[in-house]
């Protein structure tokens, strides 16, 4: 009654318990022994208790010892309101707005709570109606309901957020709430063109209706798209996304406090560098911002934490290192990184690290191999132990590897072929397949394309089990990730000394390799810079700098600062059409049944009344035991 329902009736069985304490109370007789006593008036004057009271306090611990046994009974049932629960068949109309920054302006978003209240009002009346907000994830605001001034005020409550868009997430989420219904889906976006990832693409059912309302954003954008800090002074990228020349104020602020400010010409469609003529302290908190009126605003600012911090330690594992085969492009390009103090490069041949003991490669956070035809058996076992341990590796297949010894240095089977073999047409370009992956971060910009760079020759290697981050034009892999519990490793089945490529020689190749060693030591150093949607544990996902505290500060309570940035992929304005859109939505055949049990498991699990129920248990047998005390 009153939409109580049940997952599991029969323990309501146990409620039969109650005629237990029902036959005691009905079954008790108390009998009064009767005593002659003549004597009366010799007997001390004390008060009787009243018969109807008794009555009264029996009656009140029978009734709180049945609710007790009900309560229980009823809680193990696992009750829940079946009138909070749609039916199977309801048809379910999903309304998803796009809460990333390339939405920030004030205008745009007005327009798109705009297009979402009118989704919600128009609607088909048969159907219930789901709010979803999604940028690089999707959250449900709003379960299927048919309360739409429910959803017109939760519409309300919507604001931009800082992250990206991602496309794939807030389709997961509505094929979700849709489930085995009938259902449509209308998405409230800008149809920002990088919205959509090319690892991961959602499917939806193709009986789904899909809509797409677009919302018209800003055609022009300015970014700061970086800030490092070269020898003692801060330098700036920004990029403009927009078809017009833009000359602009950029100003440096540290720790508040604006310290310089210049003017920057910047062409359409091009990136542009300023470099602040103000020295900046050894610590602090340093930001550059651009004056970009109607663009998005979140990447407008960009910050920098100038505290220094304690270098990570590489080892480059070379073959010979006398040669320009030892690991001198390695060395120099992680040597540009925060000015040489980000990384704390040692390059040694084969023959020196297998002198070393475990305790002397412990204290590299990553190593990178080029080379292993030097390394004897103790120096791949000390490889072997420290990958076993938890150790992160680049791996570079290049000419000066030993396939025949990589099982040892690896503790398993890499899986590469013995021959280097030539690339489709003599020179192929590298093609990433994941652009969300920290290693290629800084390519999601013009200024430092990695399709610049031609390879000339690759050793095979089996991807099976391996995440392919990156592959040649032609379509063999080129940088692979092995899952691991602890610890990364990378393959690059090219070289890295300038062999079988020129890519050390272009400009991509320092962004390459100072991210990947950012990658590779990310959970063995303090992390100082952060891009969103990633943060720091307990902070929320809004850029700025922040103080963290850190047991690494070595002080109670004095913690460390850390710089939070949104990802400037959200930055070009560019838009795909709404037939792109729909065109990039895979369709899937409709393969979930429907699922009653499925939809009341879940009631009752977000409702859990059963914990209700054994509270007002325990409460009913405290009574009881109260009660009890008073009546001996």
């Amino acid at each position: 009654m009153f939409g109580l329902s049940f997952l599991s009736p029969l323990y309501l069985l146990g409620a039969l318990t109650i005629a237990v304490p029902i036959a005691l109370h009905l079954f008790r007789r108390r009998t009064e022994t009767v005593v002659d006593f003549p004597a009366v008036r010799l007997l001390v004057q004390s008060p009787v208790e009243q018969r109807r009271r008794r009555r009264l306090r029996e009656l009140v611990l029978l009734a709180l010892r049945v609710s007790a046994l009900v309560l229980l009974a009823g809680a193990f049932a696992r009750p829940y309101l079946a009138g909070s629960t749609l039916a199977a068949d309801t048809p379910v109309t999903v309304v998803a707005v796009d809460t990333s920054f390339s939405l920030s302006n004030a205008q745009a978003f007005a327009r798109a709570r705009q297009r979402a209240e009118e989704a919600v009002q128009n609607a088909p009346r048969a159907h219930a109606v789901a709010l979803v907000a999604f940028d690089e994830s999707a959250s449900t605001i709003v379960e299927p309901t048919t309360d739409r001034g429910a959803v017109v005020a939760a519409v309300g409550g919507l604001q931009a957020g800082a992250s990206g868009t991602r496309y794939a997430a807030a389709l997961a989420k509505a094929a979700e709430l849709i489930g085995a219904r009938p259902g449509r889906v209308v998405f409230i976006t800008d149809l920002q063109q990088g919205g959509w990832d090319a690892a991961a693409h959602a499917g939806l059912a193709d009986d789904i209706e899909l809509e797409v309302v677009p919302v018209d954003g800003p055609l022009q954008n300015l970014a700061v798209v970086s800030t490092e800090r070269r020898e003692g002074r801060v330098v700036a990228s920004l990029h403009n996304f927009g078809l017009e020349p833009r000359a602009v104020p950029v100003s440096l602020s540290v720790d508040g406090r604006v310290i310089e400010r210049t003017s920057i010409d910047i062409p359409p469609q091009s990136a542009a560098h300023v470099a602040f003529d103000a020295p900046v302290p050894a610590s602090g908190a340093a930001s550059v911002a651009v004056e970009d009126v109607g663009g998005y605003a979140a990447d407008d600012v960009r910050h920098l934490v100038l505290d220094p911090t304690a270098a990570a330690r590489i080892a480059v594992v070379v073959a010979d290192p006398s040669t320009l085969r030892g690991g001198l492009y390695v060395e120099r390009a992680l040597g540009a990184a925060d000015e040489g103090r980000e990384f704390a490069v040692t390059v040694v041949d084969g023959r020196a690290l297998s002198a070393w003991d475990a305790s002397e490669m412990a204290k590299h956070q990553a190593l990178v191999v080029l080379g292993t035809r030097t390394l004897e058996r103790r120096g791949r076992q000390l490889i072997s132990g420290y990958l076993a341990g938890g150790g992160s590796m680049l791996l570079a297949l290049g000419p000066d590897v030993d396939p025949g010894t990589l099982q040892d240095v690896l503790g398993m089977s890499p899986g590469a072929g013995p021959d280097a073999q030539p690339l489709e047409g003599g020179a192929a370009t590298l093609v990433v397949g994941d652009a969300r992956h920290p290693v290629f971060r800084p390519f999601t910009e013009p200024t430092a394309a990695l399709g610049d760079v031609s390879f000339q020759r690759f050793r095979p290697i089996d991807e099976n089990g391996r995440a392919v981050l990156a592959r040649y034009a032609g379509g063999a892999a080129a940088l692979l990730e092995q899952p691991r519990s602890e610890g990364r490793l990378l393959f690059f089945t090219s070289d890295l000394d300038n062999q079988w490529n020129r890519f050390p020689l272009t400009p991509a190749f320092v962004p390459f390799m100072v991210e990947t060693a950012r990658y590779l030591t990310a959970g063995s150093r303090a992390r100082v810079s952060w891009v969103l949607p990633a943060t720091p544990p307990g902070l929320q996902p809004t850029p700025g700098v922040f103080t963290i505290d850190t047991p690494a500060a070595g002080v109670e309570g004095q913690g460390r600062r850390v710089a939070v940035n949104v990802d400037t992929k959200e930055s070009n304005p560019a838009p795909i059409s709404r037939e792109a859109f729909l065109e990039q939505v895979p369709r899937v055949p409709r393969s979930v049944a429907a699922d009653p049990e499925g939809d009341a498991r879940k009631a009752e699990d977000e409702q859990r009344l059963w914990q209700l129920g054994l509270l007002a248990m325990f409460l009913a047998l405290a009574g009881e035991g109260l009660v009890g005390r008073r009546a001996n």
